[in-house]
């Protein structure tokens, strides 16, 4: 078993990488049932402790909260030589889906409650570890949807909470309201960030000083460009080829040296890419390469480049 090194997430240590397990319930994975399984059984195996799910990471309309359900069965069946006592597994609510694939966003109180407690039942728990505002609902005002995230950790439904896809105003105000880790508040935050988009820097910095984990999705780009992440940006294929590592693992090298607070959640699909995670976590950079990675010019400008349904899962 991997000695990965340890990151603070709200009151706890995690390993420094998680796992994404959001593309084992799409596409030809959903036949795969073992393999999914076997990929987050590989990634406790290697000493993972940070598992990433949604109720909405799912095949179809009808068949909400398959992610949690299979992250749940996976951990039931999990006989390996990794101790789960400090597993943290974090789910998000908030985004909704319906008949024909109609997307939308509901954080209103009875909504998200519900959501929270389906989540609970897929999950097999009784408390969920770190439950994370999904996205803004814009027919509310943001400070009345981190009121009814607050309100789940008040009746002992969740023990953390965290937000996602934020901007720089939307935390300041979650953090006048709720607090910060040191306040049993906002203790994580899951954002794009990846070499194509890095427009949220002054979020990370907010993070940074604040010691609020930051979980950044598609760290690698999304499955869309992963593969080719290393074509696209060819300074992560030089610093890889000097350091005896894939372009994809000097991606997360470069995540991991850019904050202490960032905690990479790639995804994967079969057990051998978890272990691309894992040795990627044990990469040092120098300066000099991570000067080189960290110049390197993103594609994108907007967090949301493309229309819903696609940019709606995250």
């Amino acid at each position: 078993m991997a000695n990965l090194t340890q990151r603070t997430l709200g009151d706890q240590q995690v390993s420094c990488v998680g796992l994404g397990c959001m593309p084992l319930s799409f596409g030809h994975m959903v036949e795969r049932r073992e393999q999914a399984i076997a990929t987050i059984h590989r990634a406790l195996d290697l000493g993972i402790t940070l598992l990433d799910t949604a109720n909405i990471y799912a095949p179809a309309w009808n068949a909400v909260g398959h992610n949690e359900a299979l992250v749940a069965e996976a951990i039931e069946t999990y006989s390996g030589p990794a101790s789960l006592t400090d597993l943290l597994v974090t789910t998000k609510g908030g985004i909704t889906r319906g008949p024909g694939e109609s997307w939308g966003r509901d954080s209103s109180p009875a909504s998200l409650m519900a959501a929270c407690e389906d989540s609970l039942a897929q999950l097999g728990v009784e408390v969920i570890d770190l439950y994370q505002h999904h996205r803004h609902d814009p027919s509310q005002t943001y400070e009345s949807q981190l009121q009814a995230l607050a309100s789940l950790k008040e009746r002992n439904l969740v023990r953390q909470v965290g937000v996602s896809n934020v901007n720089a105003a939307e935390l300041t105000l979650a953090l006048d309201l709720l607090g910060g880790p040191m306040d049993g508040g906002i203790v994580s935050v899951q954002n794009e960030f990846s070499p194509r988009y890095r427009g949220d820097a002054d979020v990370l910095d907010m993070c940074t000083e604040r010691g609020i984990a930051f979980l950044p999705w598609s760290p690698l780009g999304g499955s869309d460009q992963a593969k080719d992440v290393g074509s696209r940006y060819a300074a992560f294929t030089e610093v890889g080829s000097e350091i005896g590592a894939s372009a994809q693992e000097a991606v997360l090298a470069w995540l991991l040296a850019k904050s202490p607070v960032i905690i990479p959640i790639p995804g994967a699909t079969r057990p051998e890419t978890v272990e691309s995670i894992v040795r990627a976590a044990s990469i040092a950079l120098t300066p000099e390469q991570f000067t080189r990675l960290d110049s390197t010019v993103p594609e994108a400008s907007s967090m949301y480049p493309d229309d819903e349904p696609r940019s709606a899962l995250r």
